[in-house]
């Protein structure tokens, strides 16, 4: 056998990157006790990374997404080609397919980022009320600031949803009936806490959507009228107004009824009094 260094698997196997401390372990001072903590290896945090990878391949996906809500609200689905989308993204059309399956899919995608977000922050504003009806108001709230934040994702689904194949259809009115379900849930506490007076709870909560998704489809025009604030509070009041049991005053108690002193007759005169008898 030729001498010169092993070339066994075990030593030519990919080992983890370690990260050693500036001073080297000395071998001839390796005691019973082991190495000295200085020299211990750093094996890098694994999870960290993966994390930053993880945010990386997000934002990328948001850049497609940005992208194609543009387009697609302004040239329309079919006339937006997938070039389009790339060059607009700053990124390669190979890239896209990385993140989508197709043209179709990217576009399920687009209008389904207000649904996912519904379902993240409504929840979270109902968690900070303390009563019924806060939480529904907080609720209402919360489903206009995402409408309102999602603008274009909202008109997007208005226009081209019809563009969609029955299966991407399905899968958007899947996570639409989840979030309307987040109001729904707010009124049967409403009516069951004896806030609201007994209403179909599928109707109030269709008035409610359709009064928050006007938000998205006037706001050239409302914007220059109300804060969003505002237009969700003058709304609800007035949805509301019928609605809302108003507690009973407490009744005072019934004052006795007073007795009053019946005037003793007068003594009948007498006719004869006085009268001289001869």
């Amino acid at each position: 056998m030729r001498g010169g260094p092993s070339h066994s698997p075990l030593s030519t196997a990919r080992r983890p990157r370690l990260i050693f401390n500036s001073m080297r372990h000395d071998s001839n001072n390796s005691s019973a006790a082991g190495p000295r903590a200085d020299a211990s290896p750093l094996v890098l945090p694994r999870k960290r990374g993966r994390k930053k990878v993880d945010g990386l391949v997000e934002a990328r996906r948001q850049q497609i997404l940005t992208a194609a809500l543009e387009l697609f609200g302004t040239k329309g689905f079919h006339r937006t080609t997938t070039q389009d989308l790339a060059d607009s993204a700053d990124v390669s059309v190979g890239l896209i397919y990385q993140y989508f399956k197709d043209k179709e899919d990217l576009l399920a995608a687009a209008i389904g980022q207000i649904f996912d977000a519904y379902l993240s922050e409504i929840p979270l504003a109902v968690e900070a009320a303390a009563d019924p009806l806060s939480r529904f108001r907080a609720a209402v709230h919360a489903y206009c600031r995402v409408i309102d934040e999602h603008r274009e994702a909202a008109l997007l689904g208005y226009r081209e949803t019809r563009s969609l194949s029955k299966a991407a259809t399905k899968g958007l009115m899947a996570k639409e009936t989840q979030s309307t379900a987040l109001i729904a849930e707010r009124v049967t506490e409403c009516i069951e806490a004896r806030v609201f007076r007994s209403v179909d709870v599928a109707m109030l909560t269709y008035h409610i959507v359709v009064f928050v998704h006007s938000w998205a489809l006037n706001s050239w025009r409302l914007k220059g009228q109300f804060k969003r604030e505002d237009y969700v509070d003058v709304g609800v009041d007035m949805l509301l107004g019928p609605i809302v049991q108003t507690p009973a005053p407490a009744r005072k108690p019934a004052k006795a009824a007073k007795t009053t002193k019946t005037a003793k007759p007068a003594p009948r005169r007498n006719p004869h009094a006085g009268r001289r008898t001869v």
